[in-house]
């Protein structure tokens, strides 16, 4: 085994589909592989299972529990079981979890510790016994891709938090969606510290609940115009309140106070020549029909958190979402902000949930490596 692949410095394939990141590991002895969506808006681990009451459909076969030596169903008594949160007992005193998203989408099902491994590229494998993760029997919303979810979360369910060996630090680098050679890595331990010159770094400021990584977003500027994050209950213009924004690898789109929201619209309209139009499933906000040409220039748009002001690209920013009609990736929200993953693509971006702050570098993902 390399030097750089060990319990404290470990690294995984993530690969862009359908709005969602999904990231390669495996569960169970012998190992038996799943491609679940990272989350870092989300603790619990969990993937689709036999036998399945109501599943959603995937193309890879369903994870069997009774294929596998190391696999052990939680009872209600244990301290996970409480951890979960909404949870209920069956006849045979085993807990049963219930995890619901923004979307409505859930998964229902058991409990159950279970080894853990990532394996590297060259074959090199590192396995994580007794790992808390959820056997979904009952799963539905909007999944339509992977089977499960990796919970990145700040919570003790959290991969993040059960793997102690990775000291609470992890990173990402997201490629876009339309990348041809789209996959990219998720690095956990030693190997995730983002480091270089033109690294900014932002607190991570702690509220409840814990599974949330909390940022604070203090404004956004349009090409030469700044827009102030206004708080909502004094109205003023002042600085944000602190921790006002999640940031979400599982969440496509990013979610804005409707205020803050309405001026970006107004000054993009002000500073946009094209045609306005609405999109057919009526999701966004502000859409532009693409000249005959394909042209369409918009100004740049920064995202300023407190110490690190990320420039958005373009195609993470208005994205071509059906033929000949772009849309704005910002839409308004009147409950979460949420900074989704479509403007997070190609930054690496670094959790240090130990010395509580995220860092981003600006590189192309689709190189890093």
């Amino acid at each position: 085994m390399s030097k750089s692949w060990s319990p404290n410095s470990i690294e995984a394939r993530l690969t862009p589909d359908g709005g969602e990141y999904l990231i390669k590991i495996s569960i169970g002895t012998p190992p038996f592989e799943i491609l679940a969506i990272a989350d870092t808006g989300s603790d619990l681990t969990w993937t689709q299972c036999k036998p399945c009451i109501q599943c959603y459909n995937q193309d890879a076969p369903f994870f069997d529990p009774t294929e596998t030596k190391t696999y052990t169903r939680l009872s209600c008594e244990s301290e996970q079981c409480t951890a979960v949160g909404f949870s209920s007992c069956d006849n045979s005193n085993g807990c049963m979890y219930q995890v619901s998203y923004f979307d409505k989408s859930y998964s229902i099902g058991d409990l159950a510790v279970e080894t853990l491994t990532f394996v590297s590229d060259s074959g090199d494998k590192v396995s994580f016994p007794e790992v808390v993760f959820g056997c979904g029997h009952q799963n539905d919303g909007t999944f339509k891709m992977g089977s499960g979810i990796v919970g990145l979360g700040g919570g003790s369910l959290s991969i993040v938090s059960q793997l102690e060996s990775i000291g609470g630090k992890f990173s990402y680098c997201l490629t876009s969606f339309d990348s041809t050679n789209a996959s990219s890595k998720i690095s956990f331990g030693a190997n995730a510290v983002v480091t270089g010159p033109n690294v900014m770094s932002t607190p991570l400021v702690q509220k409840s609940p814990n599974t949330f990584y909390y940022l604070t977003l203090e404004g956004i500027s349009v090409g030469k115009r700044r827009l102030e994050y206004s708080n909502p209950i004094s109205n003023s213009k002042a600085i944000g309140e602190e921790g006002n924004i999640i940031i979400d690898s599982g969440t496509t789109l990013t979610f804005l106070p409707r205020d803050l929201y309405n001026d970006l619209e107004s000054t993009l309209l002000s500073a946009i020549r094209g045609e306005r139009v609405s999109d057919s499933q009526g999701l966004f906000g502000l859409c532009y029909e693409l000249s005959s040409d394909g042209e369409f220039n918009p100004p740049p748009i920064v995202v300023h958190f407190t110490g690190a002001d990320l420039e958005l690209r373009q195609e993470s920013t208005f994205l071509e979402v059906e033929q000949g009609l772009v849309c704005l990736t910002l839409v308004p929200s009147d409950d979460l902000a949420v900074f989704g993953n479509l403007n997070q693509i190609n930054y690496h971006i670094g959790y240090d949930i130990g010395n509580k702050v995220v860092n981003f570098l600006p590189t192309d993902c689709s190189k890093f490596e």
